[in-house]
């Protein structure tokens, strides 16, 4: 289906994964020809099992010969780096792997503050402050009509265009959740993976005086299992509003913006609320209410099948909701009278049938920049302009958000030893750099225009 190999990412991702986005997986993908090849494989399997002698099952002591080509075999794979091919292989290293990771970033629930070092702020103390950062998920930026998509996904957004700063040339550093949001929430980049686990931008927030709250409308695997899960849960509140039972549907994304109204009329008058959305999930049918199926017709393809032009619709249509949780947002926030920004980026892009005959992102292919080519929104309240000028000079400057960390603390207005203007989109002192993504690969090179 995915036109490449079986590696290490998809045993991550299986391992940080849902019962529900299994589900959703499995409706989205698997259709009639592959269940029945799949059967059709099994039955043979079982024939061949059957057929087989029975005695050569039994245990025979392996000679020193044997014992010295199998190591042999495995030494040759090792150093010639063919062992990532092997299965087993990769499953038992990528539990350990992620057994290790998700040790190290459960010390985010518990030490709340981190370690960064010299943290003050630059705002006035007395001020009442508020930051949303929204949180998109598997969004395009193709797919926005506030980025010049033919159609109309975007209508709110683009009645208060003149209010919003639109950065248009964003990427993120993956393609699936796990790789993109661990950098763009911590210290880590591609200069430094393992800087995802010395501290996170929640933890810089607490340390600098915020109160913190993450709403998330994802379903962690259990009480803090998934890997972004534990990154949340180092805010002072967090709440999880997709924690149903298995029979009921998924939420919308509009129960975060509720809750996101309950915990502004708390006291604390310095508040950070991050929301994580469902935002344009696989199955895009299910991310978006009955009201919201506004688009129906043929769409702009070179495919011409009807399944196609349905997902087509669904993933324009769930745009459309995103545009319109993005708006309630922005109007709860500019009600509060209070100095406040509203921040919007997704965590990755998506493929919808815009280059190539798919749906969906792969992380071991490097092959659209559809799935890469993120949204990036800000929106500032008159009270926050009037006490920090944002430049729009960036605007147009290449980006990617596993920097998000020294952009989000930049736009707090917070200044730690770990924090690095150069590194925010938001600075005055920004500046450019490789942009490297599937690991070693130069995006811009690669997408040349």
């Amino acid at each position: 289906m995915f036109k490449t190999i079986f590696t290490e990412s998809a045993i991550f991702i299986a391992f940080d994964t849902n019962s529900k986005e299994t589900k959703e997986f499995i409706g989205f993908y698997i259709d009639r020809p592959i269940i029945f090849s799949g059967v059709v494989m099994l039955i043979l399997t079982l024939l061949a099992l059957y057929k087989l002698n029975k005695h050569s099952f039994q245990f025979q002591p392996i000679g020193r010969k044997i014992a010295l080509l199998v190591l042999s075999i495995v030494v040759v794979l090792k150093f010639s780096g063919l062992i990532i091919y092997n299965l087993p292989y990769m499953v038992v290293r990528s539990a350990v792997l992620y057994y290790v990771e998700s040790k190290k970033l459960a010390e985010y629930a518990i030490n709340k503050n981190g370690d960064f070092t010299f943290v003050q702020r630059t705002f006035d103390e007395d001020e009442d402050e508020i930051y949303v950062i929204i949180i998109g998920e598997s969004t395009a930026r193709s797919h926005l009509g506030i980025y010049n998509y033919y159609r109309n996904t975007t209508p709110l957004l683009d009645e208060i265009k003149n209010d919003l700063l639109i950065y248009n040339k964003v990427i993120s550093p993956d393609t699936y959740t796990i790789a993109s949001l661990t950098k763009a929430l911590t210290l880590g980049n591609y200069e430094n993976p393992d800087g995802k686990f010395d501290g996170s931008i929640i933890q810089l927030l607490n340390q600098a005086g915020f109160q913190t709250y993450w709403i998330s409308a994802q379903k962690p695997l259990g009480a803090n299992d998934s890997h972004i899960t534990k990154i949340g849960m180092g805010a002072n509140e967090s709440y999880f509003m997709n924690i149903k039972n298995a029979k009921e549907e998924t939420v919308f994304d509009e129960v975060l913006v509720e809750k996101m109204n309950e915990v502004l009329s708390g006291k604390a008058n310095k508040k950070v609320v991050f929301l994580h959305t469902l935002g344009t999930h696989m199955n895009y049918k299910n991310r978006y209410p009955e009201s919201f199926k506004f688009f129906n017709d043929v769409p702009e393809t070179k495919f011409n099948d009807k399944h196609i032009y349905d997902q087509i619709n669904a993933y324009d249509n769930a745009v459309r909701y995103t545009d319109y949780i993005i708006n309630k947002v922005i109007e709860s926030i500019k009600n509060t009278n209070t100095v406040s920004c509203v921040l919007y980026f997704s965590d990755h892009g998506e493929e919808v049938y815009d280059d190539i005959e798919f749906a969906g992102h792969y992380r071991d292919r490097v092959q659209t920049k559809n799935v890469y080519e993120i949204p990036l929104i800000l929106w500032q309240s008159e009270n926050y302009k009037n006490k920090r000028v944002i430049s729009s000079l960036n605007l147009d400057t290449k980006y990617m958000i596993d920097d998000l960390f020294h952009s989000m603390a930049d736009l707090f207005c917070i200044k730690s030893n770990e924090v690095d203007s150069s590194r925010s989109i938001f600075s005055e002192y920004f500046k450019e750099r490789k942009r490297i993504v599937f690991d070693t690969v130069n995006y811009d090179i690669y997408f040349k225009d």
